[in-house]
């Protein structure tokens, strides 16, 4: 069973112990900054790290008009707490998939990190792009034991890491279900290649003949000459699964076949496992924030109201026991009114999903228990 700390994000103070002077408004340890701290400290979440280690701090930098991606000041607390252990951290986030928008690429994700707060200064590290300037700087991994998937192309940044300390914004997430630390490395730590293969089946897109009207947009666009206008067809072999010539098409002539959601959730699995085995699970931190939990991922541009009220800190150093006690943590919260849960029973997930994706994060949960049952057991430690 797997220990999983955690901290609480109440802020409660009592109010005749301040009236009496016994006690401050100011008391700094009440922030969850400085919760954050004492969780790193007393879990020992980051003891592992090494003089001179590279420790890579996976997150989401969001995209523009996102607005509950995780604070800048507990980036910086965690870059902090590694160098205080001798690392040598730096902050790290990979390529969507696409071309046209800022977000399919390294320099544009570094834009939007830097428009949403993240820079050197505010981090306390620099930030790198994981997969280099175009999403497509990878290393090929083989991975036998994936359901789904047995090859993962794996951010060149996170291979040459010594440590990864993943941090998550838990939210929902319509193909995933429940967005945490499966996901973050699942999704986060690979390259387009991998992502492609997450979403869709299939090596590569497909022109629809009839639609064609050959204007030569994908061709111009393809970075592999992989697009045989003439013949109206791609070729498998020279794709990058980029997916750029479906995104720039003007007739939506070129197809992509969608995973169901639940096929999504295990081929995101597969990477994240692949991750982990490749660098050594015994390499790997996880640090889930379940604070401003939204019920759509932070890839996209805005933000609803949370679903649920702020929770707290989860740390650990087990990724499927930090995502599970997340999950447990998340549905044991009342509901939130005026937010996307209208039913205030059940799964709360699965709920935000059942008329769209069918996106319900007891996949994983069913998949892993077929596995191993005691594989989703864990022991919470409050601090």
């Amino acid at each position: 069973m797997q220990n999983v700390y955690f901290v609480d994000s109440r802020a409660e103070i009592d109010m005749k112990e301040v009236e009496a002077g016994r006690k401050s408004f100011f008391d700094s340890n009440l922030s969850l900054v400085n919760k954050l701290t004492k969780l790193i400290d007393r879990s020992g979440i980051l003891d592992f790290i090494e003089t001179d280690d590279l420790v890579a701090i996976k997150m989401h930098w969001g995209d523009r008009g996102t607005m509950k991606t995780i604070r800048s000041m507990y980036v910086r607390q965690v870059a902090l707490s590694i160098k205080k252990r001798g690392g040598i951290p730096f902050v790290t986030e990979s390529a969507g998939l696409g071309l046209l928008q800022d977000r399919n690429s390294g320099i544009g994700r570094l834009k939007i990190a830097r428009e949403n707060g993240y820079t050197w200064e505010t981090c306390e590290a620099p930030l790198i792009p994981s997969d280099g300037l175009k999403g497509d700087d990878y290393i090929e991994i083989e991975y036998n034991e994936g359901e789904q998937l047995k090859k993962v192309y794996i951010g060149r940044a996170i291979m040459e890491a010594d440590k990864v300390i993943s941090l998550a914004h838990v939210k929902g997430h319509p193909r995933a279900g429940m967005g945490g630390a499966i996901k973050n490395i699942g999704v986060g730590c690979v390259s387009k290649r991998s992502k492609f293969n997450i979403h869709f089946h299939g090596e590569a897109p497909k022109i629809d003949e009839n639609m064609c009207n050959q204007c030569g947009k994908c061709v111009q666009i393809c970075p592999a000459n992989a697009i045989n206008l003439e013949n109206k067809y791609i070729n498998e072999d020279l794709c990058s699964k980029c997916n750029g010539c479906t995104n720039i098409c003007p007739n939506r002539a070129i197809k992509v076949e969608w995973c169901s959601a639940k096929d999504t959730e295990i081929r995101i699995l597969d990477c994240a496992r692949a991750v982990l085995k490749t660098k050594g699970p015994e390499n790997f931190g996880f640090i889930n924030f379940l604070v401003d939990i939204s019920p759509i991922c932070d890839c996209v541009p805005y933000n609803d109201h949370s679903i649920v009220q702020d929770i707290g800190i989860l740390a650990s150093k087990d990724m499927i026991a930090a995502d599970i006690a997340s999950y447990d943590l998340i549905n044991q919260a009342p509901r939130l009114p005026n937010s996307a849960v209208k039913n205030y029973e059940g799964d709360i997930f699965a709920q935000l999903f059942n008329d769209s994706t069918k996106a319900d994060f007891r996949y994983i949960i069913d998949y892993l228990k077929t596995k191993d049952p005691k594989i989703i057991e864990y022991n919470l430690i409050q601090i």
